[in-house]
């Protein structure tokens, strides 16, 4: 754990006017028209008879990933109504239903592995599965009243990073990582001094070595290292939210009651921008999705400072592509692409040219 002297050097440098923007200047925006395609709907371009969102992005933009209530998006019959995890490969437009799952999938770049929620022995569990061989895996430990959520896999989908739930009063949530290679779990939050305390929403680097987290009780906001061990507060002092490490594990967006801002973890930067809400940020931490009304998404590069609007709708971490390139987002708008009548939340895939 970080040592009192070396946080109030990193908050000091986090608070200082050199380190940190109050207000943006005004955007310079990209002219050139992206391309929107309407992703979930079925391989033939059926459109969904039910509401969809939650999406996520691979990498590449190979692979989206989405929860839909909509029974017609794939050919598989199976009864239970929560089966709402998609997976779409963009190549041959094939989508995926994950059989029993509750949540919209987190999946790993290359499309095999996707990580959800459903129904465990006595509560709701983390669950993540081989898509090519159909081998599942719940990823705690399986206690009898344990539970677990808010699962994240890495890039290559060998580690999940998620919340373990003890059902018992007295011991609050912890972030633990479960290794799909030698089926074992390790604790990563550090715990906290009072057992009401929990430590929530964890977001995994792409390589499974940095996690970073939330205590949900002090509203501070941490990052693991999981080869050195090290802990590091990442928060600038003031109650935050997170929302998403970036693939190289170097940036963390985070929001806070003064709005959206980013950290560069190598260097101690940070850059805010007053009265908006960070939704996504890019693997490379350059690209950062954001909201600065009720719902007009947009994408800053945070290098150059151009912006571009995405849409109108909602957005979740890992729904930025790389380089920036790529955006899923959800949308009840009908007039996004041709023959959207269903009149439903829909997700849709927004691509810089």
């Amino acid at each position: 754990m970080v040592s009192a002297a070396a946080l109030t050097t990193v908050l000091t440098a986090v608070a200082s006017p050199s380190a940190a923007q109050a207000a943006p200047s005004a955007p310079s925006y990209d002219r050139r028209a992206p391309h929107i395609e309407r992703v979930s709907v079925a391989a033939d371009g059926t459109e969904g008879n039910g509401a969809s969102g939650g999406g996520t992005v691979t990498t590449d933009g190979g692979h989206v990933a989405f929860s839909s209530a909509a029974t017609n998006l794939t050919a598989d019959t199976y009864p239970r109504p929560q089966s709402s995890a998609h997976v779409r490969d963009q190549a041959s437009a094939e989508v995926t239903r994950i059989r029993d799952s509750l949540t919209a999938p987190d999946i790993s770049d290359d499309g095999r592995f996707a990580t959800y929620l459903d129904w465990g022995t006595h509560t709701t569990a983390s669950f993540v599965v081989d898509l090519s061989t159909g081998e599942k895996r719940r990823v705690d430990a399986k206690g009898f009243k344990e539970g677990s959520g808010e699962a994240a896999i890495s890039a290559d989908g060998r580690y999940v990073a998620y919340v373990l739930r003890p059902q018992h009063p007295a011991d609050p949530y912890r972030v633990e990582v479960y290794d799909w290679t030698t089926n074992t779990r390790e604790v990563v939050s550090e715990g906290p001094p009072d057992a009401a305390r929990d430590m929530v929403n964890p977001s995994i680097s792409a390589d499974g070595r940095y996690i970073a987290y939330e205590d949900a009780g002090t509203k501070q906001v941490w990052v693991r290292d999981r080869t050195t061990g090290t802990l590091t507060r990442v928060d600038d002092g003031t109650a935050a939210t997170l929302v998403e490490i970036s693939g190289d594990g170097r940036t963390v967006a985070l929001n806070s009651a003064n709005g959206a801002y980013v950290r560069d973890l190598r260097t101690g930067k940070v850059q805010h921008w007053s009265g908006t809400t960070a939704r996504a940020l890019g693997p490379e931490g350059r690209h950062l999705l954001y909201t600065d009304d009720a719902s007009t998404l947009r994408l800053r590069d945070l290098r150059t400072g151009d912006v571009q609007i995405v849409g109108t709708g909602s957005a979740v971490p890992g729904s930025v592509g790389a380089k920036g390139r790529t955006v899923v987002f959800s949308s009840g708008e009908t007039d996004l692409v041709p023959g959207d009548t269903n009149g439903l939340n829909d997700v849709f895939k927004w691509t810089r040219r």
